[in-house]
């Protein structure tokens, strides 16, 4: 009988302390278990930090957004109302925007005064904006654009603006 039993483990040295017999093997699967538990912690944190990435630049854009609506909004009232409204826009914490509109520009870095007055042309009522300098660009005298740099947002809107 004990020619079977230690026929297996005829090249190996016995471990007193060990159950089994054989010696190395527990310490190979922690080490294979660490490695695979660093894969899964890396794949993990790689995606929570490109998660928090993308909501740093969403945070952006919906900031855009809403500056776009608040600009939308006063060039709606001075239109509807055919009153000139003064304002100050604020660069939103560290983030400095520009806002293009017809082939002007606004800069926001600070805080930045914005009148909206109605006027007219021969071809109608449209909103004068003061407050600007020269942009370079040419856009429609209906289009607003929000430049944060990296990236913008542009809106459409209903009424002439100079």
């Amino acid at each position: 009988m004990w020619k079977l039993f230690s026929k297996g483990y005829k090249n190996q040295r016995l471990n007193k302390n060990s159950k089994s017999g054989i010696k190395g093997q527990v310490s190979l699967d922690a080490v294979i278990a660490i490695l695979f538990l660093l894969i899964v912690f890396s794949l993990i944190g790689y995606n929570v930090l490109n998660t928090a990435n993308s909501f740093k630049e969403s945070e952006k854009a919906e900031r855009a957004h809403a500056t776009i609506d608040v600009f939308e909004n006063y060039v709606l009232t001075s239109y509807s109302k055919e009153v000139a409204i003064n304002t100050t826009f604020k660069s939103m914490g560290n983030l400095n925007y520009t806002i293009y509109f017809s082939d002007k520009k606004i800069e926001v870095k600070n805080e930045t005064n914005v009148i909206f007055t109605p006027e007219y042309d021969e071809n109608g009522v449209y909103i004068h904006i003061t407050g600007k300098a020269p942009s370079g660009l040419n856009l429609p005298q209906n289009i607003v654009n929000i430049s944060f740099g990296e990236f913008y947002v542009y809106k459409n809107l209903t009424v002439r603006i100079k």
